[in-house]
């Protein structure tokens, strides 16, 4: 009996091993990306020609007119609802599925609660003053009276520094970084990653006295809408000044926090006493090295970035530099060779460097100069612009009796080796893109687009446009 019932126990058929199936399974691939949702860029001669005519009494000059207000229109449009995306798809999701905190989502995303509602409002006020043969006349007067509601975008902007930062620091997350990962693969983010969503709202703000000029500038002289004009560009540049104030303000906080000294000793007054960051980014020295520079309001401070425990910082590299002890000298193209240590001793060349400058105390015992090389002619420009404009505030300062640090009581002195250049015909620019870049990002000349980390920021690496 045992031995019957091992024999029919034995053909039984037994379910094959994981092991032995492992040939006849497909390994599993991920879906493919889902086709980009893209937006339609639509103009007004679009909207005519498919709603109905455009009137023949229309000048070009009108017509152009027309499609300013449109781009205007348009543009409030799709910022509301790429803001209302973010906030449901992402910070209502993210908070559903608990992968943050309440205080982590609001450090974030910030007030953007408060931003929808700015632009839903300009784009229907703007759609109910368009006749019904699809002109608008006047919309200086709706603008003055709108302007003042982007002082929302005050806290906004001066959060950013601070919410990108813990974005960075929570994509080591897995599951925080997995939902990213797929919301920016579906078609409702048109590929576009959450901080690009982000900031596409601080881009928008920076453009608008330049929307608003646009309008202007097809605008008859002697129309009463030109008055109204004006008021309303003075009334968003104010607008953006207070907003690039603060975020300058909010900047130096976190980036003064991220600066460590290898000795205590050498700690620096002016750093402390520093309470606005002026510019920021990545520049060479003439051994080809990279180090960060932080431009302040009264220092120069001059870092290499370092890796503390998982998390990026900036170790300072040789002895700031007082803003009121610089001296900025720009260099000719050529006049100073760039090698490094390495090709002193091989076989590698120096070759002479270009778009150069260099600061320096104005007691030469009082620490190091530094050669600095910049990405290229426009990014060494903004430098400049920015370093004068700085040692020029320091200069009216003193003049004016105002009490500058106590690190030293010399006057700011700037040296130039190529007199053709004056500073004072740079025009400097209170635009809010950051002069922290990519190297490869594109250029403008564009007055928003000009670089100044007093401006809004963004937040990588070298100058910017």
């Amino acid at each position: 009996m045992y031995c019957n019932f091992l024999q029919r126990s034995i053909s039984f058929k037994v379910p094959s091993s994981p092991a032995s199936s492992k040939q006849s399974l497909t390994p599993y691939k991920a879906p493919s990306p889902s086709p980009a949702k893209r937006r339609l860029s639509r103009t007004w001669s679009d909207m005519m020609t498919t709603s109905g005519h455009i009137p023949a009494e229309l000048s070009h000059r009108d017509i152009k007119k027309q499609e300013a207000i449109y781009e205007l229109y348009q543009g409030e449009k799709d910022l509301a609802e790429d803001l209302i995306n973010v906030k449901k798809t992402y910070r209502d999701s993210m908070k559903k599925l608990q992968l943050l905190s309440d205080g982590e989502l609001q450090q974030i995303f910030g007030p953007i609660d408060s931003l929808i509602p700015v632009h839903e409002d300009l784009a229907m006020k703007l759609q109910n003053n368009r006749r019904p043969d699809g002109t608008t006349n006047r919309v200086g007067e709706i603008l003055v009276d709108w302007v003042p509601s982007l002082k929302e975008y005050v806290t906004f902007c001066s959060n950013q520094v601070f919410g990108k930062a813990l974005l960075d620091e929570k994509l080591a997350n897995p599951a925080v970084d997995d939902f990213l990962q797929r919301c920016q693969n579906s078609p409702f983010s048109r590929k576009l990653d959450l901080w690009t969503l982000l900031d596409g709202a601080r881009s928008k703000f920076i453009k608008y006295p330049l929307l608003i000029k646009s309008i202007k500038k097809y605008t008859q002289t002697e129309d009463e809408d030109t008055h109204y004009l004006n008021e309303a560009i003075k009334l968003s540049e104010s607008v953006i000044a207070e907003a690039d104030k603060m975020t300058g303000e909010a900047k130096c906080r976190y980036y003064r926090c991220q600066i460590s000294f290898l000795f205590d000793e050498e700690k620096c007054e002016a750093l402390e006493q520093s309470s606005m960051l002026v510019c920021n980014g990545i520049l060479k020295n003439n051994k080809n090295s990279k180090l960060y520079i932080f431009l302040f309001d009264k220092v120069l401070v001059v870092t290499r970035m370092v890796n503390h425990n998982g998390h990026q910082g900036f170790q300072v590299y040789r002895q700031p530099i007082p803003v009121d002890e610089l001296i900025l000298t720009d260099l000719k193209d050529g006049e100073v060779k760039m090698g490094s240590f390495r090709s002193a001793f091989g076989s590698g060349q120096t070759s002479k460097a270009k778009n150069l400058f260099r600061v320096s105390f104005q007691d030469s015992n009082r620490g190091q100069s530094h050669t600095l090389i910049a990405t290229d002619e426009h990014d060494k420009r903004q430098w400049l612009q920015s370093i004068q404009k700085t040692l020029d505030s320091v200069r009216r300062g003193e003049g004016d009796g105002e009490e500058r640090p106590s690190t030293s009581s010399h006057t700011a002195t700037t040296q130039t080796t190529e007199t053709s250049s004056s500073y004072s015909d740079l025009e400097a620019t209170t635009s809010m893109s950051s002069l922290s870049r990519n190297t490869s990002a594109s250029k403008t000349t564009s007055s928003s687009d000009l670089a100044l980390t007093t401006s809004l920021s963004d937040s990588t690496t070298s100058s910017s446009s």
